[in-house]
């Protein structure tokens, strides 16, 4: 039963990560719902390593030419404004690097607060809700060619801490207001992954460091639950990448809003 605890939630994990229906959500729905407890930090962290090695494998060339253009050119801080408009890699790098600051300042200052969420499912529900609403407008936003900037990159950053909310999806809520800052579908979603893997790669380390000093563990299980959400994130971001560029992203509203209010009558 514990191996079949821990594939649940990784294959809840690993789709849910990108999908726009938010992680969080779903596996503290998974929880209550179906009266499963997750069995222990060290599990939830590798999970969350699973999936960040599902981005990094479907983007390894993009990861790759933008570490390099930064490692490459950090130091030049007289060229920036030539780098900026002539190396889209070193341009993508500094914009990633400036979306995390949002988040990394609300987990610095609210993590004990945020924690308190994921046992409200009231509050998991409305925020669902809101998730729904959001990726439901996005069906009225025109494809435009917008570049991403200084200050669109901050506003996506800012989205992307306001979605450490549990219900709050982070592609949903990021994707969408790129789309709502007139930002190309393509370039948007990649920026979307891209964004989300210092993220949970700092994330992961943060939380393993305690996670490893305070738990005893099975390797079996956490290798098990690790490759399944490597496994199903893997196909969820190819899947979200698909249904942006084809201008789908909408309908996974319908779902978002179907379960918050299922969520918030079950609460």
């Amino acid at each position: 039963m514990e191996y079949l605890k821990i594939i649940i939630l990784a294959i809840v994990q690993g789709l849910t990560e990108f999908l726009p229906v938010s992680s969080s959500g779903h596996l503290a729905l998974a929880e209550y719902i179906l009266d499963i407890e997750t069995p222990g930090v060290t599990l939830a962290v590798f999970l969350h390593f699973g999936t960040f090695l599902s981005v990094l494998v479907v983007f390894w060339k993009d990861v790759l030419k933008i570490t390099g253009a930064l490692l490459g050119n950090f130091w030049k801080v007289r060229k920036y404004p030539a780098l900026m408009r002539n190396n889209e890699h070193f341009s993508m790098g500094i914009y990633i690097l400036i979306s995390m600051i949002p988040a990394g300042l609300a987990g610095f200052f609210f993590e004990s607060q945020i924690e308190q969420f994921f046992d409200n499912i009231i509050l998991i529900g409305i925020a669902l809700i809101v998730t729904g609403t959001m990726l439901f407008l996005t069906q009225w936003v025109q494809n435009e060619k917008r570049p991403l900037n200084g200050w669109r990159a901050i506003i996506i950053g800012i989205v992307q801490a306001i979605a450490i909310i549990p219900g709050i999806s982070r592609s949903g809520s990021t994707v969408s207001a790129g789309m709502f800052l007139g930002m190309p579908r393509e370039k948007l979603a990649k920026f979307s992954f891209l964004m989300a893997l210092p993220i949970i790669f700092g994330a992961t380390i943060f939380k393993a460091r305690d996670a490893f000093a305070a738990e005893s563990f099975v390797w079996s299980g956490i290798i098990i639950g690790t490759a399944t959400a490597f496994l199903f994130g893997y196909f969820a971001v190819k899947w979200l990448m698909a249904a942006i560029i084809k201008g789908k992203f909408y309908l996974f509203g319908f779902y978002c809003l179907a379960l918050g209010f299922i969520t918030i009558i079950l609460g």
